[in-house]
């Protein structure tokens, strides 16, 4: 039976099979212009290099059943009964045997304020682990963030420098050769690198448009 939920939760992730992760997932859309009620933003403020390339922007995310769930879902943080819906949501799917909950297949961060709703929802549910990647380094991220709450942080993005590389961190390489010999774990087959902490995770490039010469520059990096 299908257990419903009030915010627009999705069930599951192919990326980590039937393993002992069980995953809720919740996205927004992604690069998407709007207004909070106190000015303009954008769901991907810190994005610059994958902007062109990000594959929230093709494939199924353009369908138009999935792009009314992201609005939708969107609209739900903005309310100011997000936090008490999705604790009891995800309460109702823990007793299921949800453990695991990722932020932002697509979309990000927003704002302070939208970040420190995810962290009270963490610091609610200290028995699931959250995890997500971020390119908001604009924002202030390790001051309160809860110990079940995994984030990582994604190079390519506006405030690159503010990246602390001693915490995890995730980048975007054009083949698994230069990803291997960087050091970085294989992000692509399975979440569980992100789960469980890794600092160094690499992801290859999977988007359905294939990358020009100027875009495959952005994301070479020399052998370190």
């Amino acid at each position: 039976m299908a257990i419903k939920t009030v915010i627009k939760f999705v069930l599951g992730n192919a990326k980590l099979g039937k393993g002992k992760y069980k995953i809720v997932g919740f996205g927004i859309p992604a690069d998407y212009n709007f207004n909070d009620g106190k000015r303009n933003r954008n769901t991907c403020a810190g994005a610059k290099d994958c902007r062109d390339v990000c594959y929230a922007k093709q494939g199924m995310y353009l369908f138009s059943n999935v792009k009314a769930a992201r609005n939708k879902a969107l609209q739900q943080t903005l309310n100011a009964d997000f936090v008490t819906l999705a604790i009891a949501d995800l309460t109702k799917l823990a007793k299921n045997g949800y453990n695991v909950v990722r932020i932002h297949d697509s979309g990000d961060f927003y704002s302070q304020e939208y970040l420190n709703k995810w962290y009270s929802i963490a610091k609610a549910l200290p028995n699931l682990v959250f995890y997500a990647y971020t390119k908001a380094l604009n924002l202030d991220l390790w001051k309160d963030k809860p110990s079940n709450f995994r984030l990582i942080q994604s190079l390519g993005g506006r405030w690159d420098s503010k990246i602390d590389l001693s915490k995890p961190h995730s980048r975007i390489f054009t083949d698994h050769n230069v990803r291997i010999a960087n050091g970085y774990v294989d992000g692509n087959v399975s979440d569980e690198p992100a789960i469980e902490g890794e600092v160094k995770i690499g992801l290859v490039y999977h988007g359905n448009r294939n990358m020009n010469d100027e875009q495959k520059q952005k994301f070479s990096l020399p052998v370190l």
